[in-house]
């Protein structure tokens, strides 16, 4: 299936963060695996990416569907690099800069 301009413009979006931003069913997992994957085909390591979602259940299929496009493509290093990416939710990430760094938010680090 062909990508709208709107989703084109999504994947091959340079030099800036970008928010995909669409209904259900509307294509945005498939539209950031492109994008992920067109930046590591351009050099980027997977595991120097920042890929957040709102739910647990998209992170997983996200991560899914980079992997098999990695896969697909035999870039076995970026296979090996994908376990230490961050491809979570928005959440866990903040939870995980909240723990990095306690000690300057003045809290427990067994938060």
């Amino acid at each position: 299936m062909a990508n709208t301009k709107e989703q084109q413009l999504a994947i091959d979006m340079d030099g800036t963060n970008i928010i995909v931003s669409a209904g259900a069913g509307s294509g945005k997992t498939a539209v950031l695996t492109q994008r992920v994957i067109r930046k590591i085909m351009d050099g980027v390591d997977v595991d120097r990416l920042l890929v957040l979602t709102f739910t647990n259940e998209a992170a997983r299929e996200m991560k899914s569907r980079i992997r098999d496009a990695i896969s697909k493509k035999g870039l076995k290093e970026q296979l090996d690099l994908l376990e230490s990416s961050y491809i979570t939710t928005f959440d866990s990430f903040a939870l995980s800069l909240v723990k990095k760094y306690h000690y300057a938010l003045g809290i427990s680090k067994n938060i």
